[in-house]
């Protein structure tokens, strides 16, 4: 009984499809100065797009991936993947260290948790690492909105008034994003100055308060310096 109840735990590891559609929309990252990064799946391809909130995408995406497997479990999905990008002016336009694997957290029709675990992998290194799960589901995961629910926030009312843009401040003070703070902390995000953690907890309060979180951040430095 326990030899099988060990195979079954196993599945969700070994009978995953390479051409899995894990991503039936965009999803969309809100940074705080206007900037969006926007996740797209393709077939077995991955984009990760620059984007704006008051103008299009950039046409060439920032980076694309392979996708060579996805493992799921519980609420989780591993991703192995291959960077498709080439490195301009050198003799080694794909280097043996393209290889990363990515973690997906609830994926529904309104949000997605993202975190990159490992970049700059050879092939062997990808093959051979394991992946704690419980570790993971202890880790900080950005919050990534789909399409879909970005038009239903799109709708919500924009800050502003110094006041709404104080109320807000303050929500992000308050102690249960103080613990989201630690948890970050303790996650190796590769987030440059911290502009993805300022962004993540703007968003929540912003949504919290009835707020849309679309622009959020351009208004309430606006509305501060005033």
């Amino acid at each position: 009984m326990r030899k099988t109840l060990f195979i079954l735990l196993l599945l969700p590891f070994v009978g995953c499809s390479q051409g899995q559609k894990l991503l039936l929309q965009d999803y969309s990252f809100l940074l705080t100065d206007g900037e969006v990064t926007k996740l797209r799946q393709s077939n077995d391809t991955l984009y990760e797009l620059k984007c704006y909130i008051d103008r299009p995408c950039q046409p060439r995406p920032k980076s694309h991936y392979k996708i060579l497997s996805s493992n799921r479990i519980e609420e989780f999905v591993i991703l192995k993947l291959e960077r498709l990008d080439t490195i301009p002016l050198t003799t080694n336009p794909y280097p043996a260290t393209r290889y990363s694997l990515l973690a997906f957290k609830t994926i529904d029709n309104k949000q997605l948790g993202y975190l990159p675990l490992a970049l700059g992998l050879t092939r062997q290194q990808l093959d051979t690492v394991q992946t704690d799960f419980k570790l993971v589901n202890e880790k900080f995961f950005f919050t990534f909105f789909s399409d879909t629910y970005l038009k239903e926030l799109s709708s919500l009312k924009k800050v502003m008034t110094k006041d709404e843009a104080k109320e807000i401040i303050e929500i992000a003070k308050r102690d249960d994003y103080k613990t989201l703070v630690e948890k970050y902390s303790k996650t190796e995000t590769r987030d440059m100055y911290a502009s993805g953690l300022s962004a993540e907890i703007l968003n929540r309060a912003c949504i919290e308060k009835g707020f849309s979180p679309i622009g959020a951040g351009r208004a309430i430095n606006t509305l501060m310096r005033q």
